[in-house]
């Protein structure tokens, strides 16, 4: 059983010739917002130009990326106190406000 056929199959091509550096520009903009090349171009021509949209999208990937490493960065500082609770050493006088404020980031941060 094959796909199911669309409503309106894409059957025109538009053959865009670009340099090197100029694809690159794009295949990395489509990365960055997590599409193929392909797709992002067809975006783009479409959408009379406007990125909302796709900013919007890599906007939120870029939210998930710096919670995720917030998030590590917090396990790492709490495996560092629970060591030193464990093993009776002093606790850095700094230590205390850079969890507050990684705590507050990642609530701040935290993707919807």
């Amino acid at each position: 059983m094959g796909r199911p056929t669309k409503s309106e199959p894409r059957k025109q091509q538009l053959n865009l010739s670009l340099t090197a550096s100029e694809f690159e520009r794009v295949r990395l903009r489509a990365e960055a917002v997590g599409m193929r090349t392909v797709h992002y171009g067809r975006a783009m021509v479409l959408n009379d130009g406007h990125r909302t949209a796709l900013k919007t999208d890599a906007d939120h990937n870029a939210t998930k990326l710096l919670y995720a490493q917030l998030v590590r960065l917090g396990n790492n500082l709490n495996q560092l106190v629970r060591h030193l609770h464990r093993h009776g050493g002093p606790l850095p006088a700094d230590l205390e406000p850079l969890l507050r404020d990684i705590r507050h980031l990642i609530i701040r941060n935290r993707p919807r």
